[in-house]
């Protein structure tokens, strides 16, 4: 499965083709990762560019599980763009034993701190509604 996701995600496609479409095909490739899958796409994330890791995090949500929470996490320190996306993700893990993982940590909060510093109108509400959320 990480084989087909690795490739979707590294395809030249137009961004409106990967967000109307291609994303739900990963989605479901990404269901039924193994704990294999999770763990090569984590380790070669680190040769991937921005678009890529964006695309992963738009991809993943608490369906995913603690992978996907995990991975997300880790995107967090990335570029602000690719945090951004994480953040956005994030949103999806609203149970409250993610919310309180969320919480406890200053790093997330900080993180989001800083973005909101220079964040556009769009960015800024999707932030709040994340720092709503799990009340930080």
């Amino acid at each position: 499965m990480y084989d087909k996701v690795d490739a979707v995600l590294s395809e030249n496609s137009a961004d409106n083709y990967f967000y109307d479409d291609e994303f739900i095909y990963v989605q479901e490739l990404m269901s039924e990762f193994s704990n294999i899958d999770w763990e090569n796409i984590i380790q070669g994330l680190k040769d991937k560019d921005d678009k890529y890791k964006i695309r992963l995090a738009y991809c993943i949500d608490e369906d995913n599980g603690v992978y996907g929470f995990n991975l997300l996490l880790d995107l967090l320190n990335e570029s602000d763009e690719v945090a951004e996306h994480a953040i956005d993700s994030l949103r999806s893990f609203d149970g409250e034993e993610h919310r309180k993982i969320i919480a406890s940590n200053k790093q997330i909060k900080d993180k989001v701190e800083k973005i909101l510093k220079n964040a556009s109108l769009p960015v800024e509400r999707i932030l709040e509604a994340f720092l709503q959320q799990n009340k930080l």
